[in-house]
């Protein structure tokens, strides 16, 4: 079961904390679509977000297994929610977000 969230609060305090809730959501959520789905990707993988160069394919890596989880639990296009965290992250969270409110 996913957690409730203001879509709206979420993107605010990500801002004002300076992206320090953005990571807590982020793993929050990945533990919801872990109990939701199979193919979600592991939390402590952020970890990997840390080191230079190989940031960049666990990035790519953990936003396609993130969008395809998302896809997993509605009817969201992976492919369009993937585009999104590379170029607008803040419009994928909210996406994200509003999905899994429907879960809540």
């Amino acid at each position: 079961m996913a957690k409730y969230r203001n879509p709206v609060f979420v993107l605010v305090l990500s801002l004002l904390t300076f992206g320090i809730y953005f990571v807590y959501w982020l793993v929050s959520t990945s533990n919801e679509l872990r109990r939701l789905t199979s193919g979600a990707p592991n939390p402590w993988m952020l970890l990997l977000f840390l080191v230079p160069i190989v940031n960049f394919f666990v990035v790519l890596w953990y936003y396609w297994n993130y969008s395809a989880a998302i896809r997993d639990i509605s009817d969201v296009s992976p492919v369009l929610l993937f585009l999104l965290w590379l170029i607008c992250q803040p419009a994928a969270m909210v996406i994200a977000q509003m999905q899994l409110n429907k879960k809540a």
